[in-house]
């Protein structure tokens, strides 16, 4: 993936935003949102800043320079577009004695120079406008790519998902399926009902969700693990979820996988016979030393 510059210009921001965003990211959708917040708040603040001289021209500038006027052509009407509000002038012109300043009279040579200077200001606010928008789009780029979704070296990773619900008999544990791919960058490998390591421990998070089965008594308990495959060693327990309600829960389980082991996920339900687990995920991720 394309590495942000260093102290970049114009011309290298418009070329590393062009560049990432053409060569793509595995990342998903709510890494994207929560890049996406700080680059915003940062270029709203920009627009809302502002210095000691707008005030000074929101006080002392004369009114009636922006009258707005209307004209008929071909039976519609044209309405000149109102100026951008600047916060710094809006809060000069509502100081105290700025409408004592405003209702002066002023020569036709000065009430010209505002006009010039009012011209100016409208060039340079859209000037910061599209400057804003510029270091925006820079700065949420290069957040993205700066995440461990999207650098060349990203660590291997993937995600299934467990979509729609399926039988969990109550009293014996069950072997979770995921067949539903979020995306994978192996290792390491996951294929719906068991996952593999590389040359590199992983991260392991497994989520299920649980429910009662129609005609069946509500689940009392429910548990989730992440165990090697064959069992004998538990990577990752939820531990027991005795807090259901009317038989629906959750349970979460997340720990370390050493390297080249096959792993499973697996979950058990008390107090029915017959339960459902499903709207699931198991994600893993490298963690090099």
């Amino acid at each position: 993936m394309p590495k942000p510059p260093i102290d970049p210009d114009s011309f290298d921001k418009v070329n590393f935003v062009i560049d990432a965003w053409t060569t793509g990211c595995d990342a998903p959708w709510y890494i994207y949102i929560e890049t996406l917040k700080p680059a915003l708040l940062t270029a709203f603040i920009t627009l809302l800043t502002f210095g000691f001289d707008d005030v000074l021209r929101g006080f002392f500038r004369p009114k009636g320079l922006y009258r707005r006027r209307t004209g008929k052509r071909k039976g519609k009407w044209l309405r000149r577009i109102p100026r951008f509000p600047e916060i710094g002038e809006l809060l000069g012109s509502h100081i105290s004695g700025a409408t004592e300043v405003k209702g002066k009279r002023w020569s036709t040579p000065t009430r010209t120079l505002w006009r010039i200077d009012g011209v100016f200001q409208q060039i340079f606010f859209w000037w910061l406008v599209v400057s804003v928008v510029e270091d925006f789009i820079f700065d949420w780029t290069s957040l993205l790519m700066e995440s461990r979704w999207c650098l060349d070296d990203a660590v291997g990773r993937f995600s299934y998902q467990a979509v729609g619900w399926f039988g969990l008999p109550g009293h014996v544990w069950r072997t979770a399926g995921f067949g539903t791919e979020d995306y994978e960058h192996a290792p390491p490998t996951w294929s719906l009902i068991s996952g593999r390591t590389g040359s590199v421990n992983c991260m392991v998070t497994a989520a299920l969700a649980v429910e009662p089965a129609p005609g069946h008594p509500n689940p009392t308990s429910f548990r989730v693990i992440v165990e090697s495959v064959p069992p004998g060693t538990i990577f990752a327990d939820s531990e027991t979820n005795d807090q259901l309600v009317n038989g629906a829960g959750f349970g979460v389980a997340m720990g370390s996988v050493p390297t080249g082991v096959e792993f499973r996920v697996r979950a058990l339900v008390e107090g029915t016979d017959l339960a459902r687990y499903g709207n699931g995920v198991v994600m893993a991720f490298e963690v090099p030393e």
